[in-house]
């Protein structure tokens, strides 16, 4: 039996009689050397975990969740400065850890899952491979039991078909299949302590829900989970004590119950009020006042305003897999977005969803099918023909940290975008400016580069790019799927003010069905490439005709909500 086996046997023996606390912080802060000096960041924080328990961090994007739990697993880097009366983990005093300690922990004993699955993922090697390097590193086992270990790990993590997911690289996996990997990577030598920074952020709610089953049940089996997470429905569902970070200190923690049912803190129960499930369709989700909505456009609309805003027919789009056989992504697909309305389009992960927003911003070409903008003729086509119509459909994608150019600064990229709309050169930083405050970032955001951001603060930046254009179109591909839910009501909103006073039309693909639910008008069911079920969003959250949907509404985390 391999070593990392016969270890996790003894320690889950040594659970079931005696709880084992794996960690225990008292007066951590953390700093980071800048250009500009010290800027500290995580401020007199305290934790406590035992084996078979889940701590949940939560707050807001850059409230110092995610470099609180990376000084659990020395992974702060050289710039930081990470000081604490007491830093335990593992039974192990971390202050006194060096590299070459860490290198042994981490991934053996300690499972890291990052949230930005793209950029994790070596994109020239298999996920397989990835996995595998992880197992070798750690001496465990030959080539065979390798293997085994590696399909085990992603059927374990909701991969489906793992013996073929395994042989195919990370641009070949859609978001929710990457994640998923990463995962499978954490997993794979079952760890006594597992840090999970965003872990459901890309699933749909059906592998969200296999997720949080496997969660369950690595817990039970004794192993201790730190949760980093901005669905408060997601812990509600798996964590058993909740900590709630705000301008890098605790300002609320307690068990779930405590914390979700009886919030003490004003910050918490904004968080909470701020849950997209909870309110209709047309009600605003944050106290930010209703966006100032100008328009700048100095081209003349090309796009007619009556017709629908996109109009796909027939969509079809197959690809050649590693074994050689070709497989049908997209089969028969078409929609119209009415003009000013906004189409949901939900499914699982690796259903088809993204390709066919893809198709729809004219970037994959269909290979059968059509697409029309305002109707106008865009796919199948030419780019050179389609150039002129470019800055009225814009995409904000789920990575966004993968299509920005790391050489530039926030202000750069919002600035080039601008540039490429037509604002004028005098009025460019400041409407740069304003673009950041309207998606909720600060303007000392402008000189930073992307790299240096948290997850949820790139988004924004994403989103505010596409907005610096003045599309009449935007294709929203998991666009708060990042967010923390204060955030993502500020976006929702700015996105309802923007599609009221400038027409704007919307083709939102989430695996958030809440979020669906308050934003869409209408919405597709995918599976398995092929739209299983169509109408409105009421009509189809309260009535599902197929399986496939009622399975899905079946699904969905809700928050817990206090008897009356």
């Amino acid at each position: 039996m391999p070593t990392s086996e016969v270890h996790t046997d003894i320690y889950v023996a040594a659970t079931a009689s005696a709880p084992v606390e794996l960690i225990r912080v008292e007066g951590l802060d953390i700093a980071f050397q800048t250009p500009r000096g010290i800027v500290p960041v995580v401020h007199d924080v305290s934790l406590r975990l035992q084996a078979g328990r889940t701590l949940a961090l939560v707050g807001e994007s850059g409230s110092g969740k995610t470099v609180t739990a990376r000084s659990l697993i020395g992974l702060n880097g050289a710039d930081a400065r990470v000081t604490a009366t007491r830093r335990d983990v593992l039974g192990r005093d971390a202050r006194a850890l060096g590299e070459r300690d860490w290198r042994r922990i981490r991934g053996h004993e300690v499972g890291y899952v990052l949230q930005d699955a793209l950029v994790s993922l070596d994109p020239l090697r298999p996920i397989g491979r990835e996995i595998g390097e992880v197992l070798k590193l750690h001496r465990f086992g030959g080539p065979r039991a390798r293997r085994e270990r590696i399909i085990e790990a992603l059927g374990r993590a909701g991969v489906p078909d793992p013996e073929f997911r395994r042989r195919q690289r990370p641009g070949e996996l859609s978001g929710g299949l990457r994640q998923r990997a990463l995962i499978a990577q954490a997993i794979a030598l079952q760890p006594r302590l597992l840090i999970a920074d965003e872990p459901t952020t890309a699933l749909d709610v059906t592998v969200q829900a296999q997720v949080l089953d496997l969660l369950d049940a690595l817990t039970h089996a004794g192993t201790g989970i730190v949760l980093i997470s901005h669905d408060l429905a997601v812990v509600s569902r798996v964590a058993d004590e909740i900590a709630v970070m705000q301008h890098g200190r605790i300002v609320e923690s307690g068990t779930t119950e405590q914390v979700l049912l009886d919030p003490q803190h004003a910050y918490t129960k904004r968080l909470l009020a701020a849950v997209p499930g909870a309110h209709p369709k047309g009600s605003r989700l944050s106290d930010a006042p209703v966006a100032r909505v100008q328009s700048r456009r100095e081209r003349a609309d090309r796009l007619d305003s009556v017709a629908p805003g996109i109009a796909a027919s027939g969509l079809i789009k197959e690809y050649r897999g590693p074994d050689g056989t070709r497989r049908r992504v997209v089969d028969d697909v078409s929609f119209t977005v009415r003009s000013g309305t906004t189409l949901g389009i939900v499914g699982e992960s690796g259903s088809g969803k993204s390709t066919v927003a893809r198709i729809v911003l004219g970037l994959v070409a269909p290979d059968a099918g059509t697409v029309e903008l305002g109707g106008l003729p865009w796919v199948p086509g030419r780019e050179r023909d389609r150039r002129t119509l470019r800055p009225e459909v814009q995409l904000v994608n789920q990575d966004p940290l993968s299509s920005f150019d790391p050489r530039h600064t926030v202000r750069r990229i919002l600035l080039n975008a601008l540039e490429a709309g037509g604002t004028p050169r005098a009025e460019r930083t400041a409407r740069a400016i304003e673009l950041l405050d309207q998606v909720g970032l600060p303007a000392a955001t402008g000189p930073r580069r992307p790299i240096t951001l948290s997850g949820g603060q790139r988004q924004r930046v994403a989103i505010a790019r596409a907005l610096a254009l003045q599309p009449r179109i935007l294709v929203l591909d998991e666009p708060v799927s990042a967010l923390d839910v204060s955030i993502q009501a500020q976006v929702l909103d700015l996105l309802a003010d923007l599609q009221r006073e400038l027409t704007r039309s919307y083709l939102f693909i989430s695996h958030d069905l809440g979020v669906v639910r308050h934003i869409a008008d209408d919405v597709l069911v995918f599976k398995d490439g092929r739209v299983v079920e169509r109408g409105s969003v009421e009509c189809v959250f309260r009535d599902p005709q197929h399986d496939y949907t009622r399975q899905l509404l079946a699904s969905v985390v809700d928050l817990p909500r206090r008897s009356q």
